[in-house]
C-alpha cells in the first residue's frame, strides 16, 4: 500500500490528488491530524475524510473521480459533421449547432462543445481582422522613416520623471 502512495506522490499530474496522498502517507507515518493540517493547510475534517476514503477503498480512492464526460455524438456521427465543416467556406458556431441539433438530437448548451467541432473541421469561430487591400507596405516603412528623421527629443520632462 506504501508504494501506491509514493507511485501517487510521485506520478501524479494534478496537485489534489499529490495532496491526498500526502495526508494518508503522514498519517501511517505517526503524524497528528493537527501536524497534517499545519503542513498541508487543510481542515481536520479534510484529514479524516482521506483517512476513511483510503481504508475503505484502498489508493484507487485518492484519485480524482472526473474524468469528464461520455460524447453525445458517435464517431462516426463526429466524421460526418467534420466533413461537412470542411466542405463549407463560412461558418458560424451558431451554424453548427443547429446542423447537430436538427438531424442528431444533440442540443450544445456550451459554446466549447460547438468550437471543438469547428476546430476538427478546421475553422474558427472568432473573427479576425480584415486585410486592407490597398495597403502599401514600401508606402508605411518611407513614412517610419520620415518620422524618424524629423522626430526631436524636447528638453522638457515629463511629471514624475526626474
Amino acid at each position: 500500500m506504501q508504494d501506491l502512495l509514493d507511485e501517487i506522490i510521485n506520478e501524479a499530474t494534478d496537485a489534489r490528488e499529490v495532496k491526498r496522498a500526502v495526508r494518508v502517507k503522514r498519517g501511517q507515518q505517526g503524524f497528528s491530524a493537527a501536524q497534517i493540517c499545519q503542513v498541508l493547510k487543510v481542515s481536520p475534517h479534510y484529514v479524516s475524510k482521506g483517512k476513511g476514503q483510503y481504508e475503505a477503498e484502498g489508493a484507487a480512492a485518492l484519485r480524482l473521480g472526473s474524468r469528464g464526460s461520455e460524447s453525445y455524438l458517435s464517431e462516426q456521427h463526429r466524421a460526418e459533421l467534420t466533413q461537412w465543416i470542411e466542405g463549407r467556406e463560412r461558418l458560424t458556431g451558431e451554424a453548427v449547432r443547429d446542423s447537430v441539433e436538427e438531424p442528431y438530437g444533440v442540443v450544445y448548451q456550451a459554446k466549447p462543445s460547438s468550437d471543438a467541432l469547428l476546430a476538427a473541421g478546421g475553422r474558427s469561430d472568432h473573427r479576425r481582422e480584415p486585410v486592407n487591400p490597398k495597403r502599401d507596405a514600401g508606402q508605411g516603412l518611407a513614412r517610419r522613416e520620415e518620422i524618424k528623421k524629423t522626430w526631436r527629443r524636447s528638453g522638457t520632462k515629463l511629471s514624475g520623471e526626474r
